[in-house]
């Protein structure tokens, strides 16, 4: 439990580095987009209205270039009465969407606004700002909060001036400041869900690259750890290894160092075999294995290749024997130097089959010719092989694999002897 929480606070602080900087920017970067949205909305509309106002003014000078004058109750363009004919500014309204008004002095005059009652505000007049602004001053002019008999509106003005260019009314364009909002609130709700889908991608992709990483190192951990209790036969993960980056670096620097501490404490530094001691640890990891065997093998009248040859020469014999027998083995079992001359066997298999193998081994050895000071000589082993049984613990079945090499050491040597053959053991053909 304790090791899950570990595992557990350090994938959360991973997250709190990567995920919390993100959500951060993410609300500072939403908050500045949101406010860019509305500013670019408010931008956008400011130049809609303004195209609407003055574009208004052009298309009352194609129907008559003469002046606007209001006379006797009448609304004059030149010499066209526009007095009660809203239809251009209706059909304006409709095309744009904006309600529009044509002053001549600072009243009303012609507009598409209406009352509750449904009809056209006309003869008001404007406020003082818009007055000094564009009647006196000439200027155009834009403003978020026009009140309109009590509504808000966008509007923007632009000055109408006479043939002589003095200032004669107003052309107006606007849309209701709660229609605006509403197109901002649209387009802000979309921009916040794009930042928030952004923010939980970052998120979640972020998660992902925090897993794999505690898992990478979690799987640094337990090898390290299999290390620590003495067990090199663990693999470091694949996932580790295919890393390009530091965590890989790291994975690699740790398995050098378990390829080094198993050279130290777990090799045989002459033969490379395992030692007794990294032996007793694999046949402790097969414990309870449904099928395995052990081998007892024992180089024959070994002393009188030592006596005879001397001990670099017995060393080199020890060398080619851990060599073959390593290779014989290969992944399905392990060997280790029992001692001296002695090699125990672990086989991940029916015995019958590893008296096979042990049978081609005998007859390789046999033909191996060893040369010392231009005398040539051979040697030949002899193995005892019990078959390990789950109601027993190792010890017993190595003993009974030890009885079985020493039966084979005093009934001719050069054998293979079975747990089935202690009453005659069985002997390579051609091995004599």
């Amino acid at each position: 439990m304790i090791k899950k929480e570990k595992k557990q606070r350090l994938v959360y602080s991973i997250l709190r580095l990567s995920v919390l900087p993100i959500t951060i920017l993410g609300i500072i970067l939403t908050a500045y987009s949101q406010s860019s949205v509305r500013e670019g909305m408010i931008f956008e509309v400011e130049n809609n209205l303004s195209g609407i106002a003055h574009n208004l003014i052009s298309l009352y000078n194609m129907m008559d270039a003469g002046d606007f004058s209001y006379e006797d109750g009448r609304i004059m363009k030149g010499e066209t009465d526009f007095t009660s004919d809203y239809r251009l500014l209706d059909d304006v309204k409709n095309d744009t969407g904006a309600d529009v008004t044509i002053f001549i002095g600072d009243v009303r005059c012609l507009t598409t606004l209406v009352n509750k009652e449904g009809k056209r505000l006309t003869r008001t007049r404007v406020n003082d700002v818009v007055r000094k602004i564009v009647l006196e001053d000439g200027e155009d002019y834009f403003s978020q909060n026009v009140d309109v008999v009590g509504a808000s509106y966008f509007g923007y003005y632009v000055p109408i001036r006479n043939d002589e260019g003095r200032v004669i009314g107003i052309s107006f364009a606007g849309k209701s400041v709660k229609s605006i909002h509403t197109s901002i609130n649209y387009m802000m709700q979309g921009n916040l869900i794009i930042c928030l889908f952004v923010i939980l991608l970052a998120g979640f992709l972020c998660n992902i690259s925090a897993q794999r990483m505690v898992a990478t190192i979690h799987g640094i951990k337990n090898y390290l750890a299999r290390l620590a209790h003495g067990d090199f036969s663990h693999k470091m993960p694949k996932q580790v290894l295919e890393r390009k980056d530091e965590l890989g670096e790291m994975g690699e620097y740790a398995l050098s160092v378990g390829y080094s501490l198993e050279e130290m404490v777990s090799r045989d530094p002459l033969t490379k075999l395992l030692n007794r001691r990294a032996g007793r640890i694999q046949l402790e990891h097969r414990m309870g294995q449904k099928c395995f065997t052990i081998v007892m093998g024992d180089i024959d009248f070994f002393k009188n290749v030592n006596d005879t040859y001397g001990h670099e020469m017995g060393d080199e014999v020890l060398c080619y024997i851990a060599g073959e027998l390593r290779e014989m083995v290969s992944d399905i079992g392990f060997c280790v130097r029992w001692g001296g001359e002695e090699f125990l066997i672990g086989y991940d298999g029916e015995a019958s089959f590893m008296q096979e193998m042990l049978y081609r081994f005998q007859k390789t050895l046999q033909k191996k010719k060893f040369c010392h000071e231009k005398k040539e000589f051979t040697v030949t082993m002899t193995f005892g092989v019990a078959e390990y049984g789950r109601e027993e613990d190792f010890e017993k079945t190595i003993e009974r694999a030890d009885e079985l090499l020493y039966y084979g050491k005093e009934h001719g040597r050069n054998q293979i002897v079975m747990d089935s053959v202690m009453a005659g053991a069985w002997k390579a053909e051609s091995l004599s």
